[in-house]
């Protein structure tokens, strides 16, 4: 029934209109007026332009159709004297707001907070040192990046010894004994020690670089599982000084409806993504950068929360899911170690509506 009255009202008013152009008073805002709101999930647009009635050949009447409920029938059949118009929509929108319980409000609010004098260049210092790979890189963090001194910064790998060229196919610490990169041209779906003993190098706030050594891999590809990503298992724990990254569920970033962070045409959408020369982009207009050259696949792409990042999936590659902590599970168990201290850590997000 409230559909019913909805649709009812859409003929009514599409008479009223009907009549303003009949009787010459039909209004034609300019393009730059303000016609009214719009929303569309969390975003809130202000609509510029008009719908303007244009008049045409009055038009002969026929009966509306008898299956039609009645009352609409009613309201059709009001219009038999009106002549035929037609409606020139240039309405355009023009992003104002997200609405404030929502999870792009505190994204893009907490963003647009901490980007005075920021730049999208993650390292000061980068570089493979003389005796590479015996010796550890040279790294240091840029101060004025967009994501210093967020939580969990310091998961990102600067490099480490299976990569092609520098910062390709990247490593970041999920937990204190995994790493995660891409699945895809890693040698084939495995669990195995094709990557024993490789190093991998953390940095922390302070500019220390940490070794960590390679015990086992498992790798999964979207041809044989569905699935793609390479999960590391190091042959130590990491220190505190290194955090691993907390994780958002797939499905509450980029998912289809419903889904709690919403990309708006025209509203920005702010995702942290770092790239393989050592920029960082974060998807909004004065901070983008190329993240989709080769090599750049299974860098992180990272929700920018309050004080945080947060992994929300691999460029190209999977996000964390059950599958993924089971592989981990096994691989710990490998080692002789207790999955239980080693598990992923999700960001709550059930507290945001869904859209």
């Amino acid at each position: 029934m409230i559909h019913l009255q909805k649709l009812v009202w859409r003929v009514l008013k599409l008479g009223f209109l009907c009549f303003l152009a009949s009787s010459g008073n039909a209004q034609q805002p300019s393009s730059g007026d303000s016609a009214g709101w719009a929303t569309n999930g969390p975003g809130v647009f202000r609509q510029l332009g008009s719908v303007q009635v244009v008049p045409a050949q009055p038009v002969s009447y026929s009966q509306p159709p008898l299956e039609l409920p009645v009352e609409l029938r009613r309201a059709m059949a009001a219009f038999r004297t009106m002549g035929n118009v037609t409606l020139r929509n240039t309405l355009k929108n023009s992003f104002d707001h997200f609405l404030p319980e929502s999870l792009n409000n505190l994204v893009w609010t907490n963003f647009i907070a901490h980007t005075n004098g920021r730049s999208t260049v993650v390292w000061s210092a980068r570089a493979y040192s003389p005796g590479w790979p015996a010796q550890p890189p040279v790294a240091q963090w840029n101060v004025n990046s967009l994501i210093w001194g967020l939580k969990g910064l310091t998961a990102l790998s600067p490099c480490w010894e299976q990569e092609g060229s520098p910062g390709q196919v990247p490593i970041t610490a999920l937990t204190k004994r995994h790493g995660y990169t891409r699945g895809h041209s890693m040698g084939g779906e495995r669990v195995g020690t094709l990557y024993a003993g490789k190093k991998v190098w953390f940095v922390t706030q302070q500019n220390k670089v940490v070794e960590m050594k390679v015990a086992r891999e498992i790798v999964r590809t979207v041809e044989t599982s569905g699935r793609d990503y390479t999960i590391l298992l190091f042959s130590s724990d990491l220190p505190d000084s290194i955090q691993p990254m907390r994780v958002a569920p797939p499905k509450s970033v980029f998912n289809p409806s419903p889904t709690k962070y919403v990309e708006l045409m025209g509203a920005p959408c702010p995702l942290f993504k770092t790239e393989q020369a050592g920029h960082v982009s974060a998807n909004v207009p004065e901070f983008m950068v190329d993240t989709f050259k080769g090599g750049d696949s299974g860098s992180p792409d990272m929700l920018p929360m309050p004080g945080e990042l947060v992994f929300a999936n691999g460029r190209a590659t999977s996000g964390a899911s059950p599958e993924m902590q089971a592989d981990m599970d096994k691989l710990t168990r490998l080692a002789g170690l207790d999955p239980r201290k080693y598990q992923l850590q999700s960001v709550d997000l059930s507290g945001y509506p869904s859209y």
